[in-house]
């Protein structure tokens, strides 16, 4: 009974999204038509001069952000950043800044439930169970239970509370996901990596009657569970889900999202970058047409980069972040104030760097994030995301880039399409402890470890590609590549881990980490 009275509320819910959703729209639209005049009132604003420097993450940009904080005073937090610098950043960021972050998440939410006809519009976030410095955790920082209506439409925010928690410690993450997924059934799953939702979906199938067991207890014990834990799950609960947890106990193999969550429609996560082997293998578990992928907006810790912008049923990609000056400057060219263009600027079919100023400290910010130009829509530049700019690595003078790497990925896939089609690849340096040389290990991240070992093809191609590196290799000055594989879930655990963020929240999938690795 109480999962039919949560689900009517939960469609109440969907309809008043949808609503909100329309007014949005027109809102935005009126935010796009005076793009330039708030453009040019954000240049005075920030001081930006046609002489300002391009300035990139360092000691002035740090002192910005220290004297921005300094005017926050104690409302001051910081998240730190992950991906491809050695170590984070520090960005600043204030209880109404989070805020507004949290209205473009609905903004584009509400926006994307209304133009692609989402009926159930309950959402589960994989949000991470341990708590970081990222600013995912920032924007999920629930204290205690948040309110019923709440929890019927996001049922992931009941993960904050300490009876969730301990189950986690006993039955592990992918139980309790399972458990929560089987009782709620939202219609919506969100993930800013689609790698998260792999590596869930990955574990439930590889150990189906470990993932279960939580769900099995439940459904033949339930009363020895505790009274809070009972009164979340009536709170978040939904039709049918005994059958469903009844369904899962009598089956020793692994069941289909179909079966245990029947509403899911749609997933949404970000599909810029390098994701694809990731995406590829998530369509094998939601294939299409009975999921919809919805392709999350671009953001990164130091801003938002990009908004969903939809015409009919198509969504583009401009940037029209509140409160943030965007300007471009041309790939090949020098990050030189001459070289700098507005949004409007922009030409189809050319690549340009993002750089960015906004009130946290940030001046003429070189975010080294390429975007390519697909069009211009309302008079806005359409932008898919690339790549990161010059990501390179030296031990000794041999400057190992992305792109090299990226092509020696390529030739892997298109010779072993069956071994490396879905699978993602990156390359991160490794110096070992004694007198062994410093050298590279290629990972092969979501294969099984039978796969054979491709040390010398991927050092045959990296010598062929990069004569630096081919000297340092006869000189004796690096040790050869290494290769190795890793399902998801231990690179989530080593890889991620190593550079000080979860798999969940800001850690970004590159071909190369200029982290050091040590083994």
């Amino acid at each position: 009974m109480q999962g039919l009275i949560n689900d009517f509320l939960r469609q109440i819910i969907a309809i008043g999204i949808a609503v909100l959703g329309f007014f949005l729209e027109r809102k935005q639209r009126f935010q796009i038509a005076t793009f330039t005049t708030n453009q040019q009132k954000l240049r005075r604003r920030y001081g930006i001069a046609s002489d300002s420097p391009v300035l990139t993450y360092g000691p002035e940009i740090e002192q910005r952000i220290s004297s921005a904080a300094r005017k926050l005073g104690h409302k001051a937090k910081f998240a730190l950043t992950s991906g491809s610098t050695g170590r984070p950043k520090r960005l600043l960021y204030s209880k109404r800044r989070l805020n507004t972050l949290k209205r473009t998440y609905i903004d584009v939410f509400s926006r994307a439930c209304r133009v692609l006809g989402i009926r159930r519009t309950s959402l589960y976030v994989f949000s991470s169970f341990t708590p970081d410095e990222s600013l995912t955790t920032m924007l999920l920082d629930d204290r205690s239970l948040p309110s019923y209506f709440t929890t019927l439409q996001a049922p992931y925010r009941v993960q904050c509370d300490d009876s969730i928690t301990g189950l986690v410690k006993e039955y592990g993450d992918a139980a309790v996901r399972l458990w929560l997924l089987t009782i709620s059934n939202p219609g919506v799953l969100y993930s800013t990596n689609p790698s998260t939702i792999v590596s869930f979906l990955d574990e439930t199938n590889r150990d189906w009657l470990r993932s279960r067991q939580l769900v099995k207890d439940w459904h033949e014990r339930r009363d020895c569970f505790s009274d809070r834990l009972q009164k979340i799950a009536k709170r978040i609960d939904s039709r049918d889900s005994a059958e469903r947890m009844a369904e899962i106990v009598a089956s020793d193999s692994p069941l289909s999202l179909t079966s245990w969550a029947p509403n899911v429609r749609a997933y949404i996560c970000w599909t810029g970058g390098y994701v694809k082997p990731f995406l590829d293998r998530l369509t094998q578990y939601l294939p299409r047409p009975r999921y919809q992928l919805i392709p999350m907006y671009s953001m990164s810790t130091e801003t938002v980069e990009t908004l969903t912008c939809y015409l009919g049923r198509k969504a583009s990609f401009l940037p029209i972040a509140k409160d943030v000056l965007y300007e471009f400057i041309e790939e090949g060219k020098a990050d030189e104030p001459s070289n700098l263009l507005t949004p409007a600027e922009l030409q189809t079919g050319k690549n340009y760097s993002m750089v960015v100023s906004d009130a946290f400290g940030l001046r003429r910010y070189q975010t080294d994030d390429l975007f390519c130009c697909d069009g211009m829509t309302l008079g806005l530049p359409n932008l898919s995301f690339l790549r990161r700019r010059q990501l390179e690595y030296s031990f000794t003078g041999e400057k190992l880039t992305a792109e090299q790497l990226n092509i020696v990925f390529q030739r892997l896939r298109q010779q072993y399409p069956a071994l490396f089609h879905t699978t993602f690849l990156t390359c991160i340096p490794c110096e070992p402890r004694g007198k062994r040389l410093p050298h590279y290990r290629i990972l092969a991240v979501g294969t099984t470890r039978t796969v054979q070992d491709f040390s010398e093809e991927c050092e045959r191609h990296l010598c062929q590609l990069n004569v630096e590196y081919r000297s340092k290799r006869l000189s004796g000055r690096l040790g050869a590549v290494t290769f190795a594989n890793v399902t998801t879930a231990e690179f989530s655990q080593h890889i991620a881990k190593s550079a000080h963020n979860s798999l969940e929240t800001q850690f970004k999938f590159l071909p190369l980490y200029r982290e050091v690795w040590c083994a």
